[in-house]
Parts: structure tokens; C-alpha cells; sequence
């Protein structure tokens, strides 16, 4: 089974090496697809979140293999689609996940990025530029951490609630199920019971409105979470009634556990 989503030395916030990720990932017996960041005006530091396309082909592909494979992670605005979505081209990629890093064009990691506005009203801006981005971006394979902005928000209450929000998580999953995009289930939350019960109606709606796979990522930045909670990721994939994937080389194949 491949873990889909991981960060190394080419992105700016990760402190382990693809050898060292890679030893991780086979002392598991899984799979690993590298997804370095790539994050246009990212509002502290423009360049923090670009990586040289050229150097990291170089370096990486004579480590490319059955179980390693070469990725990488877009984060999506819905102003720059039409330079996000050129992003891969040109570039062996295998997987590329597109994410939703930013909101109002502000870095969902500062807490300056939630002043003055409520959860709801973070849930509507939140979800508008989400929808707005898959809506517009296409060269993308899965929609990575649904969940990424639950990490970060100044709320009391982390979780979200799908019944305050259902039509536009209609509207999201529609445009990604017609898209033919699985959605990622990131097991960095998953260790959190209340994480769980928010999120598992959140993939069964998915489900319900049509969609059928998943992919499944650890988000990791550091070797001791590579792999991490993938099997409690399996189960609510099945609960969910979502098949695993991973993609090689762009295409999609089901993955085993």
C-alpha cells in the first residue's frame, strides 16, 4: 500500500531527506509518493513554497521505483488556476495533489488569517475558495486534506459539522466526482476521536453523491510519521464505502491493504 502524501528535502518545511523517508516507508512494508510543496504568493515569503522542478528530477529519479514514486503537492487559489494548472506540465510527475493552502489569499496557518470573522463565516470563505479552485483547476489528481484548515483555526470547536454547510459540500464533491478527482483521507487527525466523527460523514456524503476512491497520505514532514494511522485510514475508507488508489505516471490504479 502506497502512503501518497509526504514532504522532503525539497520542500521548505520538512526535516527529513527521501532516503530517510524512503527507509521509513519499507520498514513498514508500504509505498511512498513524495509531494513537495509548491505554493504560488504564499503571503510571508512569495518563494518559500517553489522548488526547483529541474534539480528535483535529477536528484530523485534514479530513486524512482515500484514502491517510490515521484509527486507533488499544488496549492490552489482560485485567482491563479491558469498558473497552477501549468505547474505539472513538462515534468515526469506520478501523483499531483492539489490542496487548499490559503483562504481570502491569506496563509490558513497564522491566526491573523481568522480576525474578525467567525467559524461560519470562515466555513463560507473557506468553502467558497475551495469550490472556486477545483471548479477551475483540472491538472490535479485527488483533492488533498479537506481537513488542513481544522489544524490551524482559532475556534474552540475544531471540527466541522456537515449539516451547517451541506450544500456547499454538495457542491464541492459534485465538481470533483465529475471531475473523476478521489478525495484524500490525511491520517494526521485521525488520532483524534472527535477528528474522526467529523470527518466520516464528510467521506460517506462524498460516497453517497458518487464518488468511489480515495487516497490515502500521512502528510509527513518528519520519518517518524511516515505511514502513520494509514490503517485507521483503511477503515474509514470502508466505512465510507471509498477504494484506496494511488496513481503512477498520472494514472490511477487501486491500491492494496
Amino acid at each position: 500500500m502506497f502512503d501518497t502524501h509526504s514532504h522532503c528535502e525539497f520542500s521548505c518545511d520538512s526535516s527529513m531527506t527521501l532516503p530517510e523517508a524512503y527507509a521509513a516507508a519499507k520498514k513498514q512494508g508500504i509505498g511512498l509518493i513524495v509531494t513537495e510543496h509548491w505554493d504560488y504568493e504564499y503571503p510571508t515569503n512569495p518563494e518559500a513554497f517553489l522548488f526547483d522542478r529541474e534539480e528535483y528530477f535529477k536528484k530523485n529519479l534514479p530513486l524512482r521505483g515500484e514502491d517510490l514514486l515521484l509527486g507533488i503537492e499544488v496549492g490552489m487559489q482560485p485567482h491563479l488556476f491558469e498558473k497552477e494548472n501549468k505547474v505539472p506540465d513538462g515534468f515526469p510527475f506520478d501523483y499531483v495533489i492539489g490542496s487548499i493552502h490559503m483562504m481570502n489569499r491569506l496563509d490558513l496557518y497564522e491566526k491573523t488569517t481568522y480576525a474578525g470573522l467567525t467559524k461560519e463565516e470562515t466555513m463560507h470563505c473557506y468553502l467558497r475558495d475551495s469550490i472556486e479552485s477545483v471548479k477551475n483547476h483540472d491538472n490535479f489528481d485527488s483533492l488533498g486534506h479537506i481537513d488542513y484548515i481544522c489544524r490551524y483555526w482559532p475556534y474552540e470547536d475544531k471540527e466541522f459539522h456537515m449539516e451547517e454547510n451541506q450544500e456547499e459540500w454538495d457542491t464541492l464533491f459534485g465538481l470533483l466526482i465529475d471531475k473523476e478527482k478521489p478525495i484524500e483521507i490525511n491520517t494526521r487527525r485521525l488520532g483524534d476521536e472527535a477528528a474522526v466523527n467529523a470527518l466520516l460523514p464528510l467521506y460517506q456524503r462524498y460516497h453517497e453523491l458518487g464518488g468511489q476512491y480515495c487516497t490515502i497520505g500521512s502528510d509527513a514532514h518528519e520519518a517518524d510519521h511516515v505511514g502513520r494511522r494509514m490503517q485507521k485510514a483503511v477503515e474509514i475508507a470502508g466505512a465510507s464505502s471509498l477504494i484506496p488508489v494511488y496513481f503512477r505516471r498520472r494514472s490511477m490504479y487501486l491500491d492494496r491493504f
